[in-house]
C-alpha cells in the first residue's frame, strides 16, 4: 500500500541523541503509516531502539516517503548497525534529492563520513548461483550480489543456503574501512537414498568361492502352550494330592494310637493313605515326564508336517480309580 504525496515534516520536532537532530514526523499519508510512524517516535523516546526500528520500516513499507528514512537511520545509528544507519542516510540523500534542506544535507554528509569509517566492505561470491545470503541472520541478498556488502564493524556471521545443499557459515572479524574478499563453497546436494514401497528387506551377503551358503527356508519358531499348560496343572495336582496324603497319614496315625482299635478304621486309612501317596508320585512324575516334552518341544520349534503344517501340540489326559492311576496320551 502506497501514497502518492510524500509525508511532510512536522512542524514540532522532537529532539533525539543522534547529534542533537530531530527525527521527521510525518502528516497522515496513510493511516496505519502514520499511527506506526508516531508508535515509533515514542518507543524511540523511551530508547526502546528496536521496536522502534521495525515500526518505522512498516511505517516505510506502507508509505515509502524518504523523510522516514533519516528516522530508520537514527534508530539503527542507537543499536550501533551503522552499516544499516549508513544505507539509510545514503538512500534519504538520493531519494530526498533537492526537496533536502542545505542544512540538514550538511548535517547527513557529516554523519555519512563518520560512519562510513565504522564499516567494512566484503565481496562475496559462492561456488554456485542463486544462494541465500544472511548477515547475523538476517537476509541481504541471492549471489551473485550486484555490490559488496556493508557490514559493521567487529565479529558477522555469514550463511549461505541453497535448496538442497548444506548451508554454509563464516564467521569472519571486520575493521572499519576494511575491504575483504570472501568466497564460499556450498557442497554439492547429498544423494537421494532410494524409498521403497513396501517395507525393507536385508540383501543376501555375497557368495564367495568354495563357501557354501544354506538356502533352506526359515521356519518360524513356536511355543507349545499346551505342553505347558499340562506340566503346571500335573504339578498342581501333585502338590494337593500329596498335601492330602499327609494328611490321611496324619489320621492314619491317630487310628494305630486309639485304644482299643478299630481294624476295619484302621484299614480303611492305611488304604487312602496309600492310594493318595501312589498318586500324588504318578502325577509329579507325569508333571516331569510332560514338561521334558514341553522344553523339547519349545526348543526344537515345533515340527513341520509335509506342506508346511505344524503338527498339533500332545494331547494328555488323566484317568484316576481308588486304587490306580492312569495316564493317557498322543504325542
Amino acid at each position: 500500500m502506497t501514497t502518492s504525496r510524500a509525508l511532510a515534516l512536522a512542524a514540532a520536532a522532537v529532539v533525539f541523541g543522534l547529534q542533537g537532530r530531530a527525527l521527521a514526523l510525518p502528516a497522515d499519508g496513510t493511516a496505519e503509516a502514520d499511527a506506526r510512524f508516531r508508535r515509533g517516535v515514542e518507543l524511540y523516546k523511551e530508547a526502546d531502539y528496536g521496536a522502534a526500528l521495525t515500526e518505522f520500516r512498516r511505517a516505510y513499507a506502507l508509505a515509502p516517503a524518504y523523510q522516514v528514512l533519516y528516522n530508520v537511520a537514527g534508530a539503527c545509528y542507537q543499536l550501533k548497525d551503522y552499516a544499516c544507519a549508513l544505507r539509510a542516510f545514503e538512500r534519504y540523500l538520493t531519494d530526498g534529492g533537492a526537496q533536502i534542506a542545505a542544512d540538514r544535507r550538511a548535517e547527513v554528509e557529516r554523519d555519512i563520513a563518520v560512519l562510513r569509517g565504522r564499516v567494512a566492505a566484503v565481496a562475496l561470491a559462492t561456488s554456485v548461483p542463486g544462494v541465500e545470503i544472511a548477515v547475523d541472520d538476517v537476509p541481504v541478498g541471492r549471489t551473485p550480489l550486484a555490490e559488496p556488502l556493508l557490514m559493521s564493524a567487529g565479529r558477522r556471521r555469514i550463511v549461505a543456503a541453497a535448496a538442497g545443499r548444506p548451508a554454509v557459515t563464516r564467521v569472519i572479524d571486520v575493521a572499519g574501512g576494511d575491504r575483504v574478499e570472501l568466497r564460499l563453497e556450498i557442497p554439492d546436494a547429498p544423494a537421494q537414498q532410494a524409498v521403497s514401497a513396501g517395507p525393507r528387506l536385508a540383501a543376501p551377503p555375497p557368495e564367495q568361492p568354495g563357501v557354501p551358503i544354506d538356502r533352506a527356508p526359515r521356519r518360524e519358531r513356536s511355543v507349545p502352550i499346551l505342553p505347558w499348560i499340562a506340566t503346571g496343572a500335573l504339578a498342581a495336582g501333585a502338590a494337593v494330592t500329596g498335601v492330602l496324603a499327609l494328611g490321611a497319614s496324619g489320621d492314619l496315625d491317630a487310628e494305630l494310637g486309639a485304644f482299643p482299635g478299630d481294624a476295619r478304621s484302621i484299614e480303611r486309612e492305611r488304604t487312602r493313605t496309600a492310594t493318595l501317596a501312589l498318586t500324588a508320585d504318578l502325577l509329579a512324575g507325569a508333571a516331569v515326564l510332560v514338561g521334558g516334552v514341553a522344553l523339547y518341544l519349545t526348543v526344537a520349534g515345533g515340527a513341520e508336517r509335509p506342506g508346511g503344517a505344524h503338527a498339533s501340540s500332545p494331547s494328555i489326559r488323566a484317568a484316576i480309580a481308588p486304587s490306580s492311576f492312569r495316564l493317557l496320551g498322543a504325542f
